[in-house]
């Protein structure tokens, strides 16, 4: 079958998916989620040193670390460009780990919790092996990232195999989405 070509590409509607193969795709932060959390802690730091400084109070200035660490920790839910999750034929991406490769990966699902009103959506990879080990091509990022959130949390199992548990609730996509793009390069 052709495949229709668009303004310099590919339409990627047209033809048969099973010839083109899974979509790779990245996504990051619902930056709706973060914009209050780190505008407003920064604003009130920034109001408690003016107040501290103004006043010759050095207790409250020093104060203004507490919201300006909230601030920081809380930074890359709004920080443009920098994906938390992706997937192309090299891996599985996770912000600050890199790669995963896909033999490495045994199991894919989704855990949902809910609190109040508010649905809380994991994805859960469990590794054949130790995430070091199962790392295809590490991510290079600044030291100061090690102190900021991340969105993804890892626990040892038994012999010697990896789960790494991500929050997909934070990020932009339909959770369902996410997990179906995963799954189509491989049989998880």
């Amino acid at each position: 079958m052709a495949v229709a070509q668009k303004k310099g590409g590919v339409d990627p509607f047209d033809g048969d998916e099973a010839t083109r193969g899974p979509a790779p795709f990245a996504i990051g932060f619902e930056r709706a989620n973060g914009t209050g959390i780190v505008f407003g802690a920064a604003f009130l730091a920034v109001v408690l040193l003016a107040i501290g400084l103004a006043s010759g109070q050095t207790l409250l200035a020093f104060a203004a670390l507490a919201p300006l660490g909230i601030a920081l920790w809380h930074y890359p839910m709004i920080e443009k460009g920098k994906p938390q999750l992706g997937a192309n034929p090299d891996g599985l991406f996770v912000e600050r780990i890199g790669f995963i490769d896909w033999g490495s990966i045994r199991m894919i699902d989704l855990s949902r919790t809910s609190v109040r009103n508010i649905e809380l959506v994991k994805l859960n990879v469990l590794l054949n092996r130790s995430l070091d080990a199962a790392v295809a091509q590490k991510q290079k990022f600044p030291f100061w990232k090690t102190l900021m959130m991340r969105n993804w949390k890892v626990s040892q199992r038994e012999h010697g195999r990896s789960l790494l548990s991500i929050d997909l609730h934070t990020l932009t996509h339909d959770p369902d989405e996410i997990v179906n793009r995963i799954r189509a390069y491989g049989a998880f």
